[in-house]
């Protein structure tokens, strides 16, 4: 008998023992390297579009004769970022999935340090293929990091932090957006002479490489794959499962197998077009802001730019309160829901008062902003919820390749719609498709698969607890005969 109660106290022990969940307190230099990476990769994104009056004007010698094929060829600044992650978003997963996120991170910022620095000696009337070609380097640099968040939130942080970790990384996203959309009409002006707009250049793309230099040194020192200790129950399963499978098969098959299981994931292929829809509609709507406004108010850079700071400050706000409020409820499909109904209601509310004043902008920005970034994270963690124990970075990856598709289809055919019959046609074709998109959302189902696996792992430990709590009486009243 008392060997028998010894036994199961060992057993429990072990199991206890075996899973050893620990939360590193280097998670947040990793994240707040991170978070860098990607503001730079962001700030590139817009900077150019964001005076594009600007642009047009600077590098005329090198665009076509023709208006509109100048608005394309600037709008293509923005759009090549979308174009050029479609193609490579499946090696880029599969390189993050299986190869680790310290290379995918390297990766990123090396690139967009490379392309930074190109674009200092693009600064020429004539070199607008050169400039084109810098942005289309940051670009490439892109489709190694923007899946990344809900990775780095999952593999660094325990169940409770995962929701802001992922909002946070999200955060530096838009910070570089924000920044992006304010600095740039500061400095370069159409108004001013061609040598001090040059002068300018210089000064806006020396800044950002020396800065992407940095960060790249930061990189290199401190971000690793993943802690050594598992910082959550669901990763700890993981890193078991995964440590078997990679024994038994390769890289690429495992890889293969993950993209084949979320293809066939009905829920996920509803969340990958809501998603596409919405964040695609952000893109267009950032890239094309000067195009929207400036045709109801000229001369407005510096307003149109803090515009667009609005929109991306609101955006981060709702991103960490909705990240916040995940982390709490754990409602991701109520959450998801309201903010996605919230987006279309704030897009009615932007489109059919942009004619008013310019200050009413401000308003109707600030909730478009708040409600459409703000949604960004709960995308990325309803989709990790309910494709676990998938790997974060292919869902996510397979999610920013829908945004990207559409958000290059969205700006292509809204500005080319805003030139042909002005903005207001432009953005209730947005509306469209996120009236769709909130549809869209409304019939994906309740299938929580991690948070599911949590509430299993945590009756396992109870029932170690008790079996515990069962067996050291016996011992004790031994110990004590």
């Amino acid at each position: 008998m008392i060997a028998s109660n010894d036994e199961k106290l060992n057993e429990a022990q072990v199991a206890v023992k075996n899973r050893i969940i620990t939360l590193d307190p280097k998670r947040w230099i990793v994240l707040a390297v991170f978070s860098m990476i990607t503001l730079l990769s962001a700030f590139n994104w817009i900077e150019y579009n964001i005076v594009q009056d600007a642009i047009i004007f600077y590098y005329n010698e090198s665009l076509p004769e023709n208006e509109a094929q100048q608005i394309d060829a600037v709008n293509w600044f923005s759009m090549v970022y979308m174009l050029c992650y479609i193609p490579l978003i499946f090696p880029t997963m599969f390189l993050l999935d299986r190869k680790g996120l310290k290379l995918s991170c390297t990766l990123g910022i090396l690139l967009t340090f490379i392309g930074s620095s190109v674009k200092c000696a693009a600064v020429r009337r004539d070199l607008f293929l050169v400039a084109m070609l810098a942005q289309t380097i940051c670009a490439i640099a892109q489709s190694f990091t923007l899946g990344i968040p809900a990775r780095v939130s999952a593999l660094w942080f325990g169940h409770k932090e995962i929701g802001l970790a992922t909002s946070i990384g999200v955060f530096g996203n838009q910070l570089g957006t924000a920044i992006g959309f304010v600095v740039p009409p500061l400095l370069v002006k159409k108004s001013d002479p061609i040598d001090i707009i040059e002068r300018n250049f210089y000064i806006l793309f020396i800044a950002v490489a020396a800065i992407c230099g940095l960060t790249l040194i930061f990189c290199l020192i401190f971000v690793k794959d993943q802690p050594k200790e598992a910082p959550s129950i669901a990763q700890w399963e993981i890193r078991n499962t995964h440590s078997n499978r990679q024994n038994e098969e390769s890289d690429f098959k495992i890889y293969k197998d993950s993209v084949i299981q979320l293809l066939k994931n009905y829920n996920f292929i509803l969340v990958l077009i809501s998603y596409g829809i919405n964040t695609g509609s952000y893109y267009a709507i950032g890239t094309l802001l000067n195009l929207i406004i400036s045709q109801y108010y000229a001369d407005e850079n510096e307003n149109i730019g803090l515009i667009g700071l609005i929109l991306v400050v609101s955006g981060l706000i709702g991103s960490i309160i909705c990240g916040f409020i995940l982390d709490r409820v754990k409602a991701f499909k109520l959450v998801t829901f309201l903010v996605y109904l919230g987006t279309f209601l704030s897009m009615v509310l932007f489109t059919f008062t942009l004619n008013i004043n310019i200050w009413i902008i401000f308003g109707t920005s600030f909730m478009l902003g708040f409600f459409m970034t703000g949604y960004l994270p709960v995308g990325f963690e309803l989709a990790s919820e309910i494709t676990y124990p998938i790997c974060e970075g292919t869902s996510c990856g397979l999610l920013n390749t829908s945004a990207q598709i559409f958000g290059l289809i969205f700006t292509y055919s809204q500005g080319r719609i805003i030139y042909t019959y002005g903005p207001l046609a432009g953005n209730i074709f947005i509306l469209v498709f996120l009236f769709i998109g909130t549809i869209v959302t409304g019939f994906v189902k309740s299938d929580f698969r991690r948070q599911n696996s949590l509430k299993m792992c945590n009756m396992a430990d109870s029932k170690i607890n008790d079996k515990l709590n069962l067996v050291a009486p016996v011992n004790s009243v031994y110990d004590a005969d």
